[in-house]
């Protein structure tokens, strides 16, 4: 009689494992194959890959010191052959890991797998950044010239998504060929040949050029910021109503630190605050960007910094922002905490006071 009950229990437990087992499968299935209910625009699962390869991500500007770590990022992902599985998964495979098929290898397999970087630079070389243990047959490496629109519709052939590390070279290239006018012919292409997505390397207070860090970096950078806020609006411009998606990362002061991890980083909406952050990290939310699964950041502008180093850029904007997310461990869970570019309005201006402060809680037309 006990051995007829210890039987019976083990077969329920072994149903329940089952069960568990199934949806667990069919969830991550309808992930990889799309077989889950039609979505808005912008929330693509999981990047398409052409033929049974794994998805290409595209980096321009990958000579660069953050596009190249962007590169880098990518390849220690592809290397790695994993993320951690989501907490759901861990749950439901702890449930039945007495089964042996549920081992390590399965949760390799279950887990979302990563797509590869193709490095493009003007030489058609990729030279990494110093120190880097990248294998290099993890890194496709090929040519474009951003300023040229045929170049990078050569370049970008066969890749799920974009990101735009480019920026223009003191004495060789000029801001508005490169940052704003490079911007745009990748924008064009992308849409040209439906790349789901496209994450743009900018700059924090490109929209207050009057603020101290603008006035200098316009000064020294012969008006940068104001070429890539035009490239930025133009970008808006193009997708509106597209397929494809953009994603705007604004960093602050980039600095060549060791990565702090995204619990130590703040995101931040409005061009109100700016801060110090390691390249590294940078490079690390756009990758997570370029390759979410849930595609958190589609159509959304933000800037990032260290949460210890955040400044307003002018003093009567501290406090006035609702728009800061931070010391949260996922980089998905903080995108997805920001707000699409059209549900961010409510910021200050170059005054201290504005007519909105005079409003009295009159509707907003």
């Amino acid at each position: 009689s006990i051995c007829l009950q210890f039987t019976m229990k083990m077969r329920m437990w072994d149903q329940f494992a089952s069960m568990c087992l199934a949806v667990v499968t069919c969830t991550i299935g309808c992930a990889f194959t799309g077989g889950m209910p039609p979505r808005q625009r912008g929330e693509h699962l999981v990047l398409k890959a052409e033929g049974a390869g794994r998805p290409v991500v595209a980096v321009l500007g990958a000579n660069g010191r953050t596009g190249s770590m962007i590169v880098e990022e990518m390849a220690d992902e592809m290397k790695d052959g994993t993320r951690t599985p989501t907490l759901v998964l861990r749950w439901c495979c702890a449930l039945i890991n007495y089964k042996a098929f549920l081992d390590a290898k399965v949760l390799k397999a279950l887990a979302r797998s990563p797509a590869k970087p193709r490095a493009l630079t003007r030489s058609g070389k990729w030279k990494g950044s110093e120190g880097s243990k990248v294998n290099r047959e993890d890194v496709e490496v090929g040519q474009a010239d951003v300023t040229d629109s045929g170049s990078l519709a050569l370049a970008l052939a066969g890749v799920s998504a974009v990101v735009f590390a480019a920026a223009y070279s003191r004495g060789k290239t000029e801001p508005k060929d490169v940052d704003n006018g490079g911007l745009v012919k990748c924008a064009k292409v992308v849409l040209e040949k439906g790349i789901e997505r496209l994450v743009v390397v900018s700059s924090a207070s490109v929209t207050r050029p009057y603020a101290p860090v603008g006035v200098l970096l316009n000064t020294i950078g012969s008006g940068v910021l104001s070429e890539k806020l035009k490239g930025e609006e133009k970008v808006k411009e193009l997708f509106e109503n597209a397929e494809s998606t953009y994603t705007i990362v604004r960093p602050g002061g980039l600095t060549m630190d060791p990565p702090v991890g995204f619990a130590e980083l703040q995101f931040n909406q409005g061009d109100t605050y700016v801060g110090n952050v390691p390249r590294a990290d940078v490079a690390a939310v756009c990758a997570v960007a370029a390759t979410d699964p849930l595609n958190s950041g589609a159509n959304k502008t933000f800037e990032m910094f260290k949460a210890r180093t955040r400044e307003p850029l002018l003093p009567w904007y501290r406090g006035k922002t609702r728009y800061v997310v931070g010391n949260i461990r996922d980089c998905s869970a903080m995108l997805a905490r920001l707000r699409p570019d059209k549900e961010v309005y409510d910021v200050p201006g170059m005054l201290p006071i504005s007519l909105a402060d005079f409003a009295l809680g009159w509707a907003r037309k």
